[in-house]
């Protein structure tokens, strides 16, 4: 469990937060949505609705498309949702608060699906966490984050303009771990994979400032038991290295200030 102190920040670069636990197909998940669907809407999950999407297959030399069917169950004020398919579950906020409160959302959820669907054991489990780090402070974005992840400047290289991407793969004890890490700015911040995110973001008004993106990805590939204490554990497993990573990625200057209350 924790071994530390929550990281609480008042001024927090998180934008979006996921879980994701993935485990073999329930061909017959469409049956159960009705009575997931009202215990959902009793804990405020109360905005529904369907959705398909198409998903491309690679099958050897051939590449398929096929429409997939999932569901969104999100909060009225669109801070959280629940997604699911077939195969998987996501829970998503963009109110992160500390990772025991998004626990308490999450694992209800799972409770859910082990009694309503009888799943048996889980093969993927996942974090997420997407930090849009923005100027402050008379500062650039990129002078939030450590030395590694800042990039050569327009001035060194004696460019009209410079755009940064990093990506920083590791293996973990408990999964694989990656770091992403770029120049954000327009309408559209988020990771590609993210440009549909069911809850609304807290996006910067100015969107021509340049802002930068950190993206960390925690997935642990094997497989256990689909039980709500077997799956705490392993997302607690995640939560750690994730953290450590959040704080190596940025300076502690940037965590002092996300800290404060002030409005400066």
């Amino acid at each position: 469990m924790r071994k530390r102190k929550p990281l609480k920040l008042h001024k927090s670069p998180l934008v979006l937060m996921l879980a994701q636990v993935r485990f073999s197909p329930v061909l017959l998940i469409k049956d159960y949505i009705p009575a997931i669907q009202e215990e959902l809407r009793k804990r405020k999950y109360s905005d529904y609705r369907a959705e398909q999407i198409q998903q491309v297959m690679f099958t050897g030399s051939d590449v398929k498309a096929e429409q997939v069917n999932r569901w969104v169950f999100a909060s009225r004020d669109r801070r959280e949702a629940v997604i699911l398919a077939p195969d998987f579950v996501v829970y998503e906020t963009s109110a992160y608060d500390v990772f025991e409160t998004f626990l308490d959302k999450f694992v209800p959820v799972l409770g859910l699906l082990r009694e309503k669907v009888s799943l048996d054991f889980a093969s993927h489990v996942g974090l997420r966490y997407v930090d849009l780090i923005r100027p402050a402070q008379g500062k650039a974005a990129s002078q939030h984050l450590c030395d590694t992840l800042r990039g050569l400047s327009k001035d060194i290289l004696k460019a009209a303009s410079v755009r940064q991407q990093f990506v920083v793969q590791a293996q973990t004890a408990c999964g694989d771990l990656t770091i992403r890490s770029f120049d954000a700015s327009g309408e559209s911040m988020l990771p590609p994979d993210l440009a549909s995110a069911h809850v609304d973001l807290a996006l910067p008004p100015d969107t021509s400032e340049l802002c930068r993106i950190l993206d960390i990805d925690h997935i642990g590939r094997a497989q256990t038991d689909f039980d709500t204490s077997v799956l705490v554990n392993r997302l607690w497993d995640l939560h750690g290295p994730s953290e450590d990573a959040f704080l190596a990625a940025t300076t502690p200057e940037a965590i002092e200030f996300w800290k404060s209350k002030d409005d400066a």
